[in-house]
């Protein structure tokens, strides 16, 4: 952290950061427990910490439609804001059962919407075939569909002139195809929101700390992961603006066509004499 970013330290012990490099040694900020640190693919508090004192005011709704342990939830109330978590297979009791993809919840609800989905099939979240954890971006478009839907469902309930969050990961496996996850993701998220940065999170999971990963990635000639997307995004207060021409940067405007038409001159007629 520089100490440009310590000057930003919050009473909770959670740095506001300042830059679009952020790096946690931790999982979760001291003074309170935030989610399960041990659940798998728990998200660190302090990117969501981060995310609600930039982009929420107390008393805001927050929801997130994959929940996993509720470290959403509890950032969320620990900062005096209201909170929804949604998730195939909840694990508290302040978690309601909901697929991503149809939540039951009014359209223009929430103030913001976070998500961090299933990287392909890296994790077993559970066997349930609606589970995008069980789709491989690989094999076929089927993780994208329900990707697409999972961001038409988050646009459609957040409300208008607020932010989203989505956290992933690039896919890669020694001996597989490198999936560029988070490129695919990004360019679903700009067909309904407008971007508003880019931060590269670095990642400190158990795999990093394991010599032999990287002495397989070594000898494999592969990359571990070494750190997450998190794009913020914003659901206008009006509807899109038109299309720019990504050379002058003016609107682009549909020509008229004309068509041409031989025309005569007609003499006029001479005035009869009386």
């Amino acid at each position: 952290m520089t100490k440009q970013e310590r000057r930003y330290v919050k009473k909770e012990g959670a740095p506001l950061m300042t830059t679009t490099l952020w790096d946690y040694r931790s999982q979760n900020y001291p003074g309170s427990k935030q989610g399960n640190p041990e659940f798998e693919g728990a998200t660190p508090s302090y990117i969501i910490w981060n995310l609600l004192q930039r982009y929420t005011k107390p008393k805001w709704l927050v929801v997130d439609p994959m929940a996993g342990s509720g470290t959403t939830l509890d950032v969320a109330r620990d900062l005096s804001r209201r909170a929804l978590g949604y998730d195939l297979e909840p694990v508290r009791k302040d978690i309601f059962r909901a697929d991503a993809r149809r939540l039951p919840l009014e359209s223009g609800k929430a103030d913001f919407v976070f998500l961090d989905p299933p990287y392909s099939t890296h994790l077993k979240y559970s066997e349930k075939d609606e589970c995008l954890g069980e789709l491989d971006a690989r094999t076929g478009p089927e993780y994208y569909a329900a990707m697409e839907s999972v961001v038409a469902e988050m646009h459609r309930i957040l409300r208008r002139d607020r932010y989203m969050a989505l956290y992933v990961s690039d896919s890669a496996r020694k001996r597989k195809s490198f999936v560029p996850l988070g490129f695919e993701i990004f360019a679903r998220l700009r067909r309904h929101f407008t971007p508003v940065d880019i931060v590269a999170v670095v990642r400190h999971n158990r795999t990093l700390k394991r010599n032999h990963w990287h002495e397989s990635a070594a000898e494999g000639g592969f990359y571990l992961r070494g750190f997450n997307y998190l794009f913020i995004m914003k659901k206008e207060l009006t509807a899109a603006k038109p299309a720019r021409d990504t050379q002058s940067g003016a609107p682009k405007r549909k020509r008229k066509t004309t068509s041409k038409r031989k025309t005569t001159s007609k003499r006029p007629h001479p005035k009869s004499r009386s």
